[in-house]
C-alpha cells in the first residue's frame, strides 16, 4: 500500500488534480473542433495555401506567446491570472467561430487562438513544476501529458456523436459544425471555472537555482522532437498509401499506440526521477534516432509498426522530460519553458514542410525520410551532450 499511498500523496495531490483536469478539458475543447477547420476554412472559398496558413498563424502566434508569458511569469509570480485571461478568451474565440463568414475572420480568429494557448499551457506546465516535489516532478509532468492526450482521444468520440445528432435533426454540415463550436466553447468555460480554484500565487519554492541554467541544446532538442512530432499526419498517410490500411484500420492502430506510448511515456518519466534527467535522456535519444533511420527501410507492416512505435515512444517520453530539464533552474523556469513551447512550436511549422517535400519528391518506402533527415539532427546535439558531461 505504500506506493500507492506515495503516488496519491506526490502526485494526486488537490492542485496537481486541477492543472490535470485543465490539461484534460482544455485539449477537449480545443481539440473537438480541429478536424472541422480545414473543411470550414474551404467552405469560406480559402485555397490550400490559406488553409496551411491557418495552422502556421496558430503556430506563430502561440510560438511568440509561449515566450513573452513564461518571461514576464518569472517576474510576476500570480501564475493563475495568466490562465484566466487564456481561458476567457479562447472561450469567446472558440463561440466567435459561429459568426464568422469569410476566411479572414477565420485566419484572425485562429491567430488568437495561438495566442491564448501561449498564455495557458506554459503556466500550467510551470504549474505542475511548483506544485510537485523534485522527486517526482517528471511523473507529475508526465501525468499531466497523458490527462491532455485522454481529452484530444476523448474529442473524437464526442465529435462523432455531435455529428450523428446534427444528421439525426438534418442539419446542413455548416450548421453542425457551429453546434460543435458551441460545444467546445462550453467545455472551455468549465475549464475557466476550474482555473478560478487554483492558488493565485505559487506555493513557497526554493529560489536557488538547481542543475544551473538549461543549456540551449534542450531548447535545439525542443525543435528537433516538435518538428518530429509534427509530421505524424504524413506518417498515416503514408501507412494509408504504402501499405494500403483503411482509415479505420489506421484509427485503431493510432488508439493502441497512443494508449501504449502513454505508458511508456509515464515509465521514462519514473526512470528520469530514479536516475536523473541527463542519464535518462540517452534512453530517448538513441531509440528516437535508430528508429527514425530505420523507418524508411522498414517495408513490411508489422516491423513497420514497431519501429513507429519506438519512435512515437520516445517523441512522446521527451515531453515531460524536457520540460523537468528546463525548470531546474527555479529562478527562470518561466522563460525556459516558454523557450521550450516557442521551439516546440517552430520546429511544429518546419517538420511537416520537410517532411510534405521529401514525400512528394522520393520514391516507395523512401517518401516518409523526413523524419531521418531531421534526426540527423540528434548526431551533433548528442556531441554536445557528451562534452557537457565531460566538463
Amino acid at each position: 500500500m505504500k506506493p500507492f499511498s506515495d503516488f496519491k500523496s506526490n502526485l494526486l495531490t488537490r492542485n496537481l488534480i486541477l492543472v490535470y483536469s485543465l490539461a484534460s478539458l482544455g485539449m477537449l475543447g480545443h481539440v473537438l473542433f480541429e478536424p472541422l477547420i480545414p473543411i470550414f476554412a474551404r467552405i469560406l472559398g480559402a485555397s490550400g495555401f490559406e488553409v496551411g496558413l491557418l495552422t502556421s498563424g496558430f503556430m506563430i502566434a502561440r510560438a511568440a506567446a509561449s515566450y513573452v508569458i513564461g518571461r514576464v511569469s518569472d517576474h510576476w509570480q500570480k501564475r493563475r491570472i495568466f490562465i484566466q485571461i487564456g481561458f476567457i478568451f479562447l472561450c469567446l474565440i472558440t463561440l466567435s467561430y459561429i459568426l464568422i463568414r469569410n476566411y479572414y475572420g477565420l485566419l484572425i480568429m485562429r491567430f488568437g487562438q495561438g495566442i491564448c494557448s501561449g498564455f495557458i499551457w506554459p503556466i500550467a506546465q510551470i504549474m505542475v513544476v511548483e506544485f510537485s516535489s523534485p522527486k517526482y516532478r517528471t511523473r507529475a509532468l508526465s501525468l499531466y501529458q497523458i490527462m491532455g492526450r485522454f481529452g484530444a482521444l476523448l474529442s473524437r468520440l464526442f465529435l462523432s456523436f455531435i455529428l450523428i445528432i446534427a444528421v439525426y435533426f438534418g442539419l446542413e454540415e455548416p450548421n453542425s459544425f457551429k453546434l460543435a463550436f458551441a460545444a467546445a466553447g462550453f467545455i472551455l468555460i468549465i475549464g475557466l471555472i476550474i482555473s478560478t480554484k487554483l492558488p493565485a500565487v505559487p506555493p513557497d519554492r526554493d529560489r536557488r537555482k538547481g542543475e544551473g541554467r538549461s543549456p540551449v541544446i534542450i531548447f535545439v532538442l525542443a525543435f528537433v522532437f516538435g518538428a518530429m512530432m509534427a509530421m505524424a499526419p504524413i506518417s498515416l498517410v503514408y501507412i494509408n498509401e504504402y501499405f494500403g490500411l483503411s482509415t479505420l484500420s489506421i484509427a485503431i492502430l493510432l488508439l493502441l499506440l497512443d494508449g501504449l506510448s502513454m505508458l511508456a511515456m509515464y515509465g521514462a518519466s519514473h526512470l528520469t526521477d530514479s536516475i536523473g534527467i541527463k542519464n535518462s535522456l540517452w534512453f530517448i535519444l538513441i531509440p528516437c534516432f535508430v528508429s527514425a533511420i530505420a523507418l524508411p527501410f522498414a517495408r513490411s507492416l508489422l516491423i513497420f509498426i514497431i519501429v513507429y512505435f519506438i519512435l512515437r515512444m520516445a517523441i512522446s517520453s521527451f515531453l515531460p522530460l524536457s520540460r523537468s530539464y528546463a525548470t531546474s533552474d527555479n529562478s527562470e523556469s518561466g522563460t525556459n519553458v516558454g523557450k521550450l513551447n516557442m521551439m516546440s512550436n517552430i520546429g511544429s511549422m518546419i517538420g511537416p514542410i520537410i517532411g510534405g517535400f521529401l514525400y512528394d519528391k522520393l520514391l516507395g518506402s523512401y517518401r516518409i525520410s523526413g523524419y531521418s533527415l531531421i534526426a540527423l539532427l540528434l548526431i551533433p546535439a548528442s556531441i554536445v551532450l557528451i562534452s557537457m558531461r565531460r566538463r
